[in-house]
């Protein structure tokens, strides 16, 4: 069912917790794992152009400048890159327990933006998201980066809200069902989760009178 899964990691509570719970997908449905994590090593170096003004006078000198420019772009770089590689190799690693095979992707941009972008192209079946990253907001139960991404993308999207351990076998899988495609849908694939990890499946329809009066009378 889902045989390419997408997690994007940046080392937060959240974040790991999904990987822990794409790898309990990977081993049910034989899937394809892919983490992903996002720099924003362009958009520092836009800054710090946007910063140069302010130097003082004499390192206002365009050889100057550029040598800055260099040192700066070159120690970003290398720095993104190795945290980067750092949240990516915790997940390569669990992968490899797990005998599933694992590809990393590292990108450069806005972070919403270049997940959204990458969802798009990549085909993935699923995307396992953490609700909240490492610049989560006190009492917040969605994050920003998630939320812009759920909205933006037609991949299913699993979000991790809760970071206790996956249960073997513990509560129940809830739809809520309304007629459309999508809940339909969302059924095909409760039935699918609850099969593959021992779940009882509830559906939950809701039934507004008030409503369907005025609509029936219309």
């Amino acid at each position: 069912m889902y045989k390419k899964i997408c997690v994007p990691v940046d080392n937060s509570e959240h974040a790991n917790t999904a990987m822990d719970l794409a790898m309990a997908f990977g081993k049910a449905f034989g899937s394809e794992l892919v983490g992903s994590h996002v720099i924003a090593a362009g958009l520092h170096a836009h800054r710090f152009r946007q910063m140069e003004s302010t130097l003082p006078e004499k390192y206002q000198d365009e050889a100057a400048l550029e040598r800055q420019r260099r040192s700066h772009g070159s120690l970003i770089s290398k720095g993104l890159h190795l945290i980067a590689d750092s949240y990516l190799d915790v997940m390569a690693c669990k992968a490899q327990q797990a005998a599933l095979p694992f590809t990393r992707k590292l990108l450069d941009g806005k972070n919403y933006t270049e997940l959204v972008r990458d969802i798009r192209e990549s085909g993935y079946d699923l995307v396992v998201i953490g609700a909240l990253g490492m610049g989560a907001v006190k009492d917040s139960v969605l994050g920003s980066v998630c939320e812009r991404v759920v909205r933006r993308v037609r991949t299913d999207v699993f979000v991790v809200k809760n970071t206790c351990p996956l249960e073997p076998a513990h509560g129940a899988i809830l739809v809520g069902i309304d007629g459309s495609p999508q809940a339909s849908a969302g059924l095909r694939a409760a039935l699918a989760l609850g099969q593959a990890f021992g779940r009882p499946v509830e559906a939950v329809a809701v039934y507004d009178p008030i409503l369907h009066g005025i609509i029936f009378h219309r």
